[in-house]
C-alpha cells in the first residue's frame, strides 16, 4: 500500500505514511471496507508537507475528492476524522513524531517514512 501511495503521490514522505496508517486504523475502528459509506475530514490544510496526509488517507480508505467523501480543512493540524455508519473516530499525530519530522533532512525523509511504517499506531498517533 505504501508503494501504491508513493506512486500516486509522486514520492515517499512521512505524512503520506501517516495518512495511510490513520486510514487503515480508521477502517478497523469503524468496521469499514472503505470506498463507500466512509467520509474523512483532514485538518492539515493544503500546504505540504503536512497536506500529504490527505493523499495517504485517499490511498488507504478510498475517500476521494471526486466522490466528495473527503474534505481538507485549512487548520494546519496533523489530524484526521472519519465517519462511517453513524460511528466516528479521530486521530492526531503525536508531537514527538512531528518534532522528528521537523528536524529531518530532505535526504532522510524516505528512510524515516519506511521506519515509521513499521511502528505501532500508538507510537505514531493518538485518538482524539
Amino acid at each position: 500500500l505504501i508503494e501504491r501511495g508513493k506512486e500516486f503521490h509522486g514520492h515517499l514522505g512521512p505524512f503520506l505514511v501517516l495518512g495511510i496508517r490513520m486510514g487503515l486504523s480508521a477502517l478497523k475502528h469503524l468496521d469499514s471496507t472503505g470506498y463507500s459509506g466512509i467520509h474523512s475530514e483532514v485538518r492539515s490544510g493544503s500546504r505540504p508537507p503536512m497536506s500529504c496526509l490527505a493523499d495517504g488517507v485517499q490511498i488507504s480508505t478510498g475517500c476521494t475528492l471526486g466522490k466528495g467523501n473527503i474534505v481538507c480543512l485549512d487548520m494546519g493540524r496533523a489530524e484526521t476524522s472519519f465517519t462511517c455508519n453513524g460511528k466516528s473516530v479521530s486521530f492526531k499525530v503525536n508531537n514527538d513524531i512531528l518534532e522528528q519530522i521537523r528536524v529531518l533532512s530532505h535526504d532522510s525523509l524516505e528512510d524515516f517514512s519506511w521506519k515509521i511504517s513499521l511502528e505501532p499506531d500508538e507510537a505514531l498517533f493518538s485518538r482524539i
